[in-house]
């Protein structure tokens, strides 16, 4: 399991389109991710969730892997979504 702290930098925070790319890096079933912001946390596999974490730009979210294989990687694809400038 991977813990990383980011700071969110898309422009507009976290809305539809950014939910939806962060849904579609989840693509095995052992592949288990969520953001954590403050006190709630959401499946990235549900992009309603997530939206409802309510992450504005400039926001902290911790991003949390678990996966048997390749977590670095997954973890890497999510961070390029919330930090696209």
């Amino acid at each position: 399991m991977i813990r990383r702290k980011i700071q969110v930098s898309v422009p507009g925070g976290i809305h539809m389109a950014v939910a939806a790319a962060l849904s579609q890096t989840v693509r095995r079933e052992d592949e288990h991710v969520f953001l954590k912001a403050g006190k709630k946390m959401a499946s990235i596999r549900e992009p309603l969730n997530v939206l409802s974490l309510g992450v504005h730009r400039m926001d902290w979210v911790e991003i949390i892997v678990d996966c048997e294989k390749e977590e670095e990687s997954v973890l890497e694809q999510i961070e390029k979504i919330l930090c696209h400038k």
